[in-house]
């Protein structure tokens, strides 16, 4: 008979799962053996990628997730390796990203008399998970399993942790048919709650033949549901221009749609005009957050808003919708776009004119610092070579620099722009950057993605820099462009915006990059103002190196 974790290493077999990411400890020793062991007699094998933290280990899976759809899994020990995983798992949670989290818990006899290295994660991870789950009994351990992963992969989709102790990993799992049968039921079903598509695509219908300024907002749900085809569709259909929040930017839309790109505080012009001035909002896969909308009573007073996600309750929790639909991204759209609804072909046409009048005014090109390269001329650089190319998943860290990437670069494959939306963690990008590589390896995508490029500050990629040693495991060449201006951008200038141009703990004493890459045997460089005039050829020779390269840039 099976340990518990022989079972847990056949059930992520049986799932599919090809590769999982950890750290060991004491309490999970079982579950190593058993990954060790199936792997040196097993038809399958299990894929253990050894990070350097395990924040690494979630950001990881979350990674390998955001780039594939299918769920990441990571594994850490009790107390300090499980609390180690919370920010990871709060990024998965906030941007509904799938994942399965196991932990090692003490033995059920010391659980609550703070043992060595105990702590309550599942107490500790109710508000960051979409569910949690503590085994204490080896006959629940596979019900547990087959629920955890339900839950991760329908409906609204999002990280799940299984906490296990010690107890039941070593413990023999004695009938698993009988087991599945007699607990399969160990959650409440989840209530369909709001009006169906059915009864409200009518209204939906009614309300755009008499819009004259629409705009479709659409959101990361759009992007987990696989959605851009259908959104294509029917805003080609009935010539309705697309903007998208922060999560929504790894949509791929038809040349005939008229994409605006980013919308809220850090926008483009375009998309931010049509959010003011447009009549009706067609949102979906969104919450509206703070980021996307400054005045949520302002925006509900002034536009007719439809809101359709697959979570009843996003709808109206920031910006109350006017026609509430829950329902799945693809076929919200795709109903949509059956429908045969009148609209005045003038109107719209004028509309979007109007917005790509601003579209084409935004493209002047800034002026440029003299003594330093800036960041968005190092991205606009990247932009063209990655068109020309077409072989680019761009990930992007947290700050300034984030913002920057989301106006200037172009996404070129379905899920192909990767960022911390909702959380905005900073050193999410480079451990994300291994899973997305590993992830993007191993299973079939659309497109042809070949390389991840990976857009960093200085601040960000000095809070995970470790994991430039998990790149070792990365198939996929991984090029990495940190963006050196020797602070904490975003919060320097907003310390001066407030504070009559003073700056206070944000301005950075920064090592030698290029050494560091270096000594983790990475092909390293660095470029600044000097190559301004070569940029282009300077990032052509980068993406053209067959491995992994890590870029400083000398910003201002």
């Amino acid at each position: 008979m099976p340990n518990g974790s022989e079972f847990i290493v056949d059930f992520l077999l049986r799932q599919g799962v090809r590769t999982v990411f950890g750290y060991p400890g004491a309490p999970l020793l079982e579950l190593y053996e058993a990954i060790r062991k199936n792997n040196e007699s097993g038809d399958e094998k299990l894929n253990h990628i050894l990070v350097r933290h395990e924040q690494g280990a979630a950001f990881a899976a979350c990674g390998y997730a955001r780039a594939t759809g299918f769920p990441g899994v990571c594994i850490a020990t009790s107390g300090p390796g499980a609390i180690n995983l919370a920010t990871g798992i709060a990024d998965a949670d906030l941007d509904s990203v799938p994942m399965l989290i196991i932990t090692g818990q003490v033995g059920v006899a010391e659980i609550g008399r703070d043992a060595f290295q105990e702590a309550d994660i599942m107490g500790i991870t109710i508000p960051i998970t979409k569910h949690n789950y503590l085994v204490k009994k080896p006959e629940l351990l596979a019900p547990t399993l087959e629920e955890a992963w339900r839950v991760l992969s329908t409906g609204r989709k999002g990280p799940v942790l299984v906490d296990i102790s010690h107890d039941v990993l070593s413990a023999e799992i004695t009938d698993r048919r009988e087991t599945l049968g007699r607990h399969g039921d160990i959650l409440p079903r989840i209530r369909e709650n709001g009006i169906p598509l059915s009864v409200q695509l009518p209204k939906i219908a009614a309300q755009l033949a008499h819009a004259y300024r629409p705009l479709i907002l659409a959101g990361g749900g759009v992007v987990s549901g696989e959605a851009s085809a259908e959104l294509s569709r029917f805003a080609a259909k009935y010539s309705i221009p697309v903007a998208v929040t922060l999560p929504g930017m790894g949509l791929i839309l038809d040349r005939k749609v008229n994409m605006l790109g980013l919308t809220g505080r850090f926008g483009t012009p375009a998309a931010n005009a049509a959010m003011d001035q447009c009549d009706i909002v067609i949102a979906c896969g969104t919450r509206f957050s703070d980021r996307t909308v400054a005045d949520f009573d302002r925006f509900s007073r002034s536009h007719f808003i439809i809101h359709c996600d697959i979570d009843y309750a996003e709808i109206s929790k920031n910006v109350k919708a006017d026609l509430a639909v829950v329902s799945d991204a693809r076929e919200f759209f795709g109903a949509l776009s059956e429908c045969e609804i009148e609209y005045d072909p003038a109107a719209r046409e004028s509309w979007n004119e109007q917005l790509r009048a601003i579209k084409q005014k935004a493209k002047a090109p800034a002026e440029e610092p003299e003594s330093r390269l800036s960041c968005a001329e190092v991205l606009r650089a990247l932009d063209v070579v990655g068109c020309e190319r077409r072989d680019c998943v761009y990930i992007a860290d947290v700050g300034t620099h984030q913002m920057t990437a989301a106006q200037r670069l172009m996404p070129i494959f379905e899920r192909g722009f990767i960022t911390s939306g909702g959380l905005g963690a900073m050193g999410f990008g480079l451990p994300v950057a291994c899973g997305a590589s590993i992830a993007l390896s191993e299973r079939e995508m659309p497109g042809d993605p070949r390389q991840i490029v990976l857009i960093c500050g200085d601040g960000g990629f000095q809070m995970t820099a470790q994991e430039l040693s998990t790149l070792n495991h990365a198939p996929m060449p991984v090029k990495i462009f940190i963006m050196d201006n020797r602070s904490l951008g975003m919060i320097s200038e907003y310390q001066k915006s407030r504070f009559v141009g003073n700056v206070f703990e944000s301005e950075l004493i920064n090592p030698d990059f290029v050494g560091i890459g270096r000594a983790y045997g990475i092909e390293s460089r660095s470029i600044d103002v000097s190559k301004r005039a070569s940029l282009l050829e300077e990032i052509r020779d980068i993406l053209s190196f067959p491995d992994h390269m890590l870029v400083r840039f000398d910003i201002d």
